[in-house]
């Protein structure tokens, strides 16, 4: 009985094709750069060193994997920069690069692979908000980045940024925040506007004072924000409530970032 001749597979020649086809998608997904000169490369350096490039184009720079994979899920990166294809990212641009360019666009000695720029959030409407953080005049992007956190973990609804304070853009405040800045709205505000708010909402300012009333003596209710200043220009002369942080003796005070963490704490208790 002849034997039957059955056709088979050729996997070599088919996976040759897959492979191929692979390429040519990864060649379409992703451009390539390698000069330090280049103008992109030119233009995230920028971005992250000057803040009138940022106000200028509107975008922001950002560094690291885990904050451009957490943002991508539900914000559109402009340009996407890394040292191997990731084509489960969106971007409008794509760029594969070399070390070097990721060490001089972050800034960092040992970036983690990932930069990416992305459209500014706009100035958000706080007016109906009731738990607000106003920052002023504060000078330190890492404080800055911290409160941002503090913020949003704690469950305040937004920040007013009074002019003075440092911008939340900054390369040391975005790594602080850890995302925060684009999860939580926040606005820039004169004083004035916001005592404007405030009457009108029959809202309690508080103000972090060395000389205040005790945070355990006081029962705050909605509306209600809490002003931080920085040490340079002191409270200030804000119609407001000044509150302070018990402490012991030999401590004379906290930084901004660690007595506003206390306070978000201990006013969101009854907030």
């Amino acid at each position: 009985m002849p034997h039957k001749i059955r056709r088979t597979r050729e996997p070599l020649r088919t996976d040759f094709f897959r492979m191929k086809r692979s390429a040519i998608l990864v060649f379409m997904l992703s451009k390539t750069i390698t000069s330090l000169q280049h103008p992109i490369v030119k233009h995230f350096v920028e971005l992250r060193k000057e803040r009138s490039a940022r106000e200028k184009t509107k975008e922001v720079l950002l560094a690291g994997e885990k904050l451009i994979r957490e943002l991508a899920q539900t914000k559109k990166l402009s340009i996407l920069m890394t040292l191997e294809d990731s084509p489960d990212i969106e971007a409008q641009e794509k760029y594969l690069v070399t070390a070097e360019i990721l060490k001089k666009v972050t800034g960092l000695v040992e970036p983690d692979g990932f930069a990416a720029s992305i459209a500014m959030p706009e100035n958000a409407e706080l007016k109906d908000k009731e738990r607000i953080l106003i920052l002023d005049q504060l000078s330190d992007p890492g404080n800055i980045g911290t409160l941002f956190r503090t913020a949003l973990a704690l469950g305040w609804e937004g920040i007013w940024l009074t002019p003075g304070t440092v911008d939340p853009f900054n390369d040391k405040a975005l790594r602080a925040a850890r995302g925060a800045t684009f999860w939580l709205p926040f606005a820039w505000k004169n004083k004035e506007e916001i005592c404007a708010w405030a009457s009108a909402k029959k809202a309690t300012l508080y103000t972090a004072d060395l000389r205040g009333k005790s945070i355990a003596s006081i029962s705050p209710k909605v509306p209600a924000a809490l002003i931080l200043s920085s040490e340079a220009h002191g409270a200030g002369d804000w119609p407001s409530i000044p509150i302070t942080i018990p402490m012991e003796a030999h401590v004379e005070s906290l930084n901004v970032a660690s007595s506003g963490a206390i306070l978000l704490f201990a006013l969101r208790k009854t907030l």
